[in-house]
């Protein structure tokens, strides 16, 4: 197991947009940055979920169990833990920039589901096309509290070479780099809207035997994406739209998620957050609500992945299935339904 040792750069905080590399940055100069942000994100996730651990059982100095939840939409269960990093623990990393910094609580879910195009469960194609090559799209599509997703910035990343990115005892290739901005609805009318810029990592593991980073990322069996918040990025950038609108309510959050082949055939769902949705609403109430909702990703990716297929089974059909998900999700797709389906749920505390 790679060791968790924590670092400035995934943090709640985030970057400043002018710590951002330049548009036309080329391979050279984003490799340090990516490698950094690897060398940080990948060991944190593992200590939730590791994968040399018997039954993936995470560290229990780290991680406390917050409860183990069932729906109809997910043939698997979702386990839901916390971490608390105290204060006294990130004053040791942050930065000159940053002023006095509170504790960070993190929420992680973890579920294991089958590799089959069926009812409650989802393919590892599937898996890839929608969270590593269409994670904002896809997001967009599945979850009814999210309004909007707009790409701001993507740097060219093809350059980066698979040897000059290894952490956690994989080889990363594939590798992207965007700032996407998010819009998230929280509770109208009472709350506004906030909107949420990141800068997003994707990393794939590397298929050794294959000729080319494209083809080594497509063989691998594991993938990750950090989002790390730009919360000035409004401000500072002219590439901004959701952020830079009038009476924008920017928030912040922090994640890694880890999407893996296990070694009996099945497909590991692994994410850990840490959030602060700003404004008027306290961290303590945000705090005590998060174990409840993370969770509830799981049911509403896979019962609106399933409609999707059934979409494409229909003979009238604008497209029919292929065997994978090529295009990314349409945000049509999403309806206030979904959200009352994940209403419906049988929880149960551990």
């Amino acid at each position: 197991m790679a060791t968790s040792t924590l670092g400035p750069l995934v943090r709640l905080w985030g970057l400043h947009t002018e710590q951002l590399p330049p548009p036309s940055a080329t391979a050279d100069e984003l490799t340090p940055l990516l490698v950094a942000i690897l060398q940080e994100a990948v060991p944190f996730i593992d200590s939730a979920a590791p994968k040399e651990a018997p039954n993936s059982k995470a560290d229990p100095r780290l991680w406390k169990p917050k409860g183990n939840h069932a729906h109809a939409d997910s043939k698997a269960r979702v386990e839901v833990l916390e971490r608390i990093i105290p204060a006294a623990e990130l004053e040791k990393v942050k930065g000159s920039s940053q002023g006095k910094v509170k504790a960070e609580t993190w929420c992680c879910r973890r579920s294991v589901h089958e590799d089959r195009e069926e009812t409650g469960s989802a393919s590892w194609d599937e898996f890839v096309a929608c969270f590593r090559e269409h994670h904002a799209e896809s997001e967009k599509a599945f979850t009814p509290a999210c309004l909007d997703a707009h790409e701001a910035l993507r740097w060219d990343c093809s350059g980066v070479v698979v040897d000059d990115v290894q952490e956690g005892g994989v080889a990363w290739t594939g590798l992207q780099l965007r700032v996407e901005e998010m819009r998230h609805r929280i509770g109208k009318p009472v709350l506004k809207d906030r909107t949420f810029p990141v800068l997003q990592v994707t990393a794939s593991s590397s298929s050794s035997s294959s000729s080319s980073a494209a083809a080594a990322a497509a063989d691998g069996d594991e993938f990750v994406v950090v989002s790390i918040p730009v919360p000035d990025f409004g401000e500072a950038s002219d590439r901004s739209k959701l952020a830079k609108e009038k009476g924008a309510q920017i928030a912040f959050y922090v994640s890694v998620e880890r999407i893996r082949k296990t070694s009996d055939g099945r497909i590991e769902w692994l994410m850990a957050t840490a959030s602060d949705a700003a404004g008027v609403l306290p961290a303590w109430v945000q705090n005590l609500a998060a174990p409840g909702v993370i969770w509830k990703d799981v049911p509403l990716f896979l019962g609106w992945v399933a409609r999707e297929r059934q979409k494409e089974e229909q003979p009238d059909g604008e497209e029919q299935r292929n065997g994978g998900r090529e295009a990314a999700p349409q945000a049509s797709s999403t309806g206030a339904e979904a959200d009352d389906d994940v209403s419906a749920v049988s929880d149960v505390a551990n």
